[in-house]
């Protein structure tokens, strides 16, 4: 049932600056270091073919987590797998199933080299069947186009440079894959996309797609569920709609007022002295999107439709707004709301 299963990892790094290193050794003092905790025994699973979404803040543990799962790190304590093959005791039998765009995704391609060139190295280290035939494929459902094969990777744009990193994830046609950032410099294009191409698993349906992004409506458009990280800690996972849901029905709600009349920002200042109204905020000369309280929306609603009447102002519409997930999220890290 699950192509990636992650129990209790944990990960600290050594964060103790080399002059502060080098002092003690020269004072004869017991090395102390300074560790800093970036996986604080996370577990989770993730469903064959499935696009799974891994988001959370800088520093949040994203990467460290992707680069365990192939087998660039080794976890403190924990154990994860990939198919069944433990990361740590089978690494090679991982590698062998897995493609990967790492975070730095320029790293590993030669520059003085062709896109094709290097992804060609690439497809005979894997043992890919017909090499230069899927060399070929890659390239062209990236849209790199003539560029891959005149062109040296470093005159390349950083657009290009991701396109081709992504090829390169693309080379062994992999069960799973790992997207770190993948979205990084892409044309407004190609960034539409490459959403219908993780939805559509790259015409693979049975592939696992673990995707890292801090493009919340990236991950929002293209995942089945998402895992949302912070500090080393897991603080949810569920999917999308059960996100946005966890804000409908909970706490407060947001509503769109918008009018004609003069003076927006004296009627702001009235509606957010009503109880019930968290905040108001002046979007435009005609708009206040007002957070209230769910617990008193029916009273302050009325309420604010008789204060904007009173000062003279024409109500043309007047409806609650569904938060989207950045909202959701950012609320969620917050501590507004537990989804758990």
């Amino acid at each position: 049932m699950y192509s990636i299963e992650v129990e209790e990892l944990y990960k600290s790094y050594d964060k103790t600056p080399f002059k502060k290193k080098v002092i003690n050794i020269l004072k004869f003092k017991s090395p102390e270091s300074e560790r800093v905790e970036a996986l604080k025994g996370i577990s989770f699973k993730v469903r064959k073919g499935e696009v799974f979404g891994f988001l959370g803040p800088n520093g949040a543990g994203k990467t460290t987590t992707v680069k365990i799962l192939t087998t660039i790190l080794k976890p403190d304590s924990g154990y994860a797998s990939i198919l069944g093959f433990d990361v740590v005791k089978e690494s090679l039998e991982v590698r062998k199933r897995i493609g990967v765009l790492p975070e730095e995704s320029s790293r590993g391609f030669y520059w003085r080299l062709t896109v094709y060139e290097s992804l060609y190295f690439y497809a005979l280290e894997y043992g890919v069947d017909d090499p230069k035939k899927r060399v070929k494929e890659v390239i062209e459902m990236v849209g790199l186009g003539e560029a891959a094969y005149d062109r040296w990777f470093q005159r390349l744009s950083q657009g290009m440079k991701q396109k081709a990193a992504l090829a390169r994830a693309l080379v062994p046609d992999a069960p799973v894959m790992f997207l770190d950032e993948p979205t990084r410099g892409l044309d407004v294009i190609f960034y539409s996309k490459l959403k219908e191409m993780i939805k559509n698993r790259f015409g693979r349906k049975d592939r696992t797609i673990f995707l890292c992004s801090h493009d919340v409506h990236f991950i929002e458009e293209t995942c089945d569920r998402i895992a949302l990280i912070n500090k080393g800690e897991i603080i949810a996972i569920k999917d999308v709609e059960d996100f946005e849901q966890s804000f409908q029905s909970l706490g407060s709600w947001i509503y769109n007022l918008e009018v004609t009349g003069d003076n927006i920002d004296i009627l702001a200042r009235r509606i957010s002295d009503l109880n019930g109204v968290e905040r108001t905020d002046v979007k435009n000369n005609s708009t206040l999107e007002i957070v209230i309280n769910r617990d008193k929306v029916n009273l302050t609603t009325n309420q604010i439709l008789r204060i904007a009447l009173e000062e003279g102002f024409t109500v043309l519409s007047f409806k609650r707004r569904e938060m989207n997930l950045e909202e959701i999220i950012l609320r969620i890290l917050g501590g507004e709301q537990d989804v758990n």
